[in-house]
């Protein structure tokens, strides 16, 4: 279950891949909005919400299960511009995975909405409506979303540079093998 010096655990793995999935399908779903008709498009953007405040408690679990847990050690022959890259771009999107969602949250409640948790309960907002803020809030979220896809790009990139060209584990040990 837990992470070793040599390999992830079940939780850290199957965090990083349900994650990695929520938030692919969130942007691609935050970038197809405009093409969307009313009223399909409140019902997506209602689910973008919910799965987005789902995306925050996860992120806040998988903080605490990073820093709770050991690394596994970088692999045999990575040189230190790679391992400072790794490391660089695990904080990025350790971040991300807080401010995106923060920010839609944010976003959305100075714009008076609240959030419907899958119809489950309701999240009403908790702040005053404010029209300036709520799309100030709205331009960070959208140049995070540009952000974290290009973060997103470059951890693919290399995950797949690492297995095709340097032959390592490191995709491997977030398979869990």
């Amino acid at each position: 279950m837990r992470n070793t010096n040599e390999k992830y655990g079940k939780i850290a793995i199957i965090l990083h891949w349900v994650m990695a999935l929520m938030i692919i399908a969130l942007v691609f779903i935050g970038f197809s909005l405009d093409n969307i008709e009313k009223p399909l498009k409140f019902t997506i953007i209602g689910l973008h919400k919910a799965t987005g405040t789902l995306v925050l408690i996860l992120g806040l679990f998988r903080w605490y299960w990073m820093i709770s847990n050991d690394s596994p050690a970088p692999i045999e022959g990575m040189s230190k511009a790679d391992i400072g890259i790794s490391h660089a771009t695990k904080w990025i999107l350790m971040l991300a995975l807080i401010g995106m969602p923060m920010s839609g949250i944010i976003m959305s409640m100075f714009a008076g909405h609240g959030i419907s948790m899958y119809g489950l309960f309701e999240i009403s907002p908790l702040l005053e409506k404010n029209i300036p803020n709520a799309k100030f809030f709205g331009s960070l979220h959208g140049i995070g979303a540009y952000v974290i896809s290009v973060i997103i790009g470059l951890h693919v990139l290399a995950a797949l540079k690492h297995h095709f060209i340097n032959k390592d584990n490191v995709l491997k040990r977030m398979l869990g093998k």
